[in-house]
């Protein structure tokens, strides 16, 4: 069973982090496991200033609970699980994206600890959670 080529991370980091200093991007370390905790996928980006973008949007509840081992990784639940990523990319193609996408933008990155950022992302997540949770459904 071969399981290492399939991304499990709801906590993707996009290419324009290289705006942020090399001191706010170890800041982030504690906000990776966010999307572990939550029923969501974060992208976690920079503006040119250096300023923390973040998107949030929902996600599957299979890759959820595969992710959280709910579910066990075996041969036939990975196949499970990229049949439903598949076809979650058709819907999207089709259709655009199946849950609302929140942006949001953490500036000042300079003066807040690294506890604090995760703070605030958590925030953002559960206020997204809070807003768009019917939506959400098995």
């Amino acid at each position: 069973m071969k399981i290492n080529s399939i991304s499990f991370g709801q906590t993707y980091l996009t290419p324009s982090l290289k705006n942020l200093s090399p001191e706010n991007r170890k800041k982030l370390v504690y906000s990776f496991a966010l999307g572990q905790l939550y029923p969501n996928d974060i992208y976690l980006g920079a503006t040119r200033k250096g300023d923390l973008t973040l998107q949030i949007t929902g996600t599957s509840t299979y890759k959820h609970l595969l992710i959280n081992n709910a579910i066990p990784p075996t041969k036939e639940n990975i196949a499970i699980y990229k049949l439903t990523q598949k076809l979650d990319n058709v819907y999207s193609s089709l259709h655009g994206p199946k849950y609302p996408i929140k942006k949001s933008v953490i500036k000042y990155l300079d003066y807040i600890p690294q506890d604090t950022l995760a703070h605030y992302i958590a925030s953002e997540i559960e206020e997204y959670n809070h807003q768009y949770s019917h939506l959400f459904t098995c």
